[in-house]
């Protein structure tokens, strides 16, 4: 990773209180244990994970509110989710909560494998 966006991640995690930025931590080795080619960056004020840092098809990201925490998928509406996590019924997005995730982490890691597969896939 470049030097300037691992500032930038420990920046945004540096916001996050201790609770939160360690399930951030914990979501994020699941995201990135599905593949090694995952990387992370900030964009779009979320720590957002790609392919080999294809930015522009992102997979997916971790976003902190101060109501929610959610691990939220781009192209969510086309993975094949056996686990039953994702909600939603937007055109694009699905997301989990991030407690979800991480009771659930095979389930996340074979969404992460699945949006790899759909990375450049179209939405009609």
């Amino acid at each position: 990773m470049p030097q300037d966006q691992a500032l930038a991640v420990e920046q945004w995690l540096s916001r996050l209180d201790p609770p939160t930025r360690t399930e951030v931590e914990q979501v994020e080795q699941v995201v990135t244990a599905a593949d090694p080619r995952v990387r992370r960056a900030v964009k779009w004020g979320r720590l957002t994970y790609s392919l080999e840092g294809n930015w522009h098809h992102w997979l997916c990201a971790v976003a902190v509110s101060k109501r929610a925490r959610r691990l939220v998928f781009h192209k969510g509406a086309l993975l094949e989710d056996r686990s039953g996590l994702l909600d939603g019924d937007g055109r694009y997005v699905r997301e989990i909560p991030l407690a979800e995730a991480l009771r659930q982490g095979d389930g996340v890691a074979d969404l992460v494998r699945s949006a790899i597969r759909h990375e450049t896939d179209r939405m009609d």
